[in-house]
């Protein structure tokens, strides 16, 4: 081989090796791109709040109890 056979071939192995790097760049790029956007998950998390009140009807021995009625609330997240 002569000098600018060889030449020719460093240089060739150089730009697939800058190609190759690139596209792994972008890739990884892309990648942490998408991870870090939070607009466009594919799992979205929806709450909804469900609000329950009991009512008792007040005789003469529920007037000794001094504790108030707490409404329960429950939550679900899907």
């Amino acid at each position: 081989m002569t000098r600018l056979e060889l030449a020719r071939l460093r240089a060739a192995r150089a730009k697939r090796g800058a190609a190759v790097a690139s596209v792994v760049a972008f890739l990884v790029t892309m990648g942490l791109a998408r991870a870090a956007h939070p607009g466009h998950s594919t799992h979205t998390a929806s709450t909804s709040a469900a609000v329950t009140t009991s009512t008792s009807s007040s005789t003469a021995d529920d007037s000794e109890s001094s504790v108030p009625s707490v409404p329960q609330v429950q939550t679900h997240v899907s």
